[in-house]
């Protein structure tokens, strides 16, 4: 996600949008060049790269769904609103455009993670569905631990565990 203007410790500061939006943009041409079957986007909905990704899905004519840990009014109080309006309007317009899917209620599987680890695995789990030979995990990432359960360091963890391809985009060096 984009810091918030109280973050300490910058880790996506606005500052860096652009560059992200340039880096996600380069990557995805890249997966449509090599891809040998149709592509298909996935990511959940929070403003910064989830909402870069999907806006540049649009924009390369790669269908994508968005999938969020709570539902679409709840998500964006929690991680969206948080970063104006500007973000808000973005998130607003990809809702109304986009398949949206909400994580279904607990089960007992999942009783040990917390959504957003659930909202991880629903994802990884749909992508994998079509074949881990044709999975990419595209992360922006600056490497380090998250501020709780079910964030980026998640994510590259199972994509790898599962033998998904996975490319980094490293926030640090843009």
């Amino acid at each position: 996600m984009i810091d918030g203007e109280d973050r300490k410790e910058p880790r996506f500061p606005a500052s860096k949008e652009q560059a992200v939006k340039e880096a996600v943009y380069k990557m995805l041409v890249l997966q449509k060049a090599k891809a040998n079957l149709p592509l298909n986007g996935i990511a959940s909905g929070a403003c910064g790269s989830d909402i870069l990704f999907h806006e540049l899905c649009l924009a390369l004519n790669i269908p994508s769904q968005i999938y969020l840990a709570a539902p679409v009014e709840e998500f964006k109080k929690g991680s969206v609103s948080f970063a104006g309006k500007n973000w808000q309007e973005r998130y607003d317009e990809l809702i109304e455009k986009l398949p949206v899917y909400v994580l279904p209620a607990g089960n007992s599987d999942a009783a040990n993670m917390n959504i957003y680890e659930r909202t991880n695995e629903w994802m990884l789990d749909t992508a994998l569905s079509y074949g881990g030979g044709n999975m990419t995990l595209i992360a922006v990432w600056n490497g380090g631990g998250g501020d709780g359960k079910g964030g980026t360091e998640h994510m590259v963890k199972m994509a790898k565990e599962q033998g998904a391809e996975v490319e980094m985009i490293d926030i640090k060096k843009l």
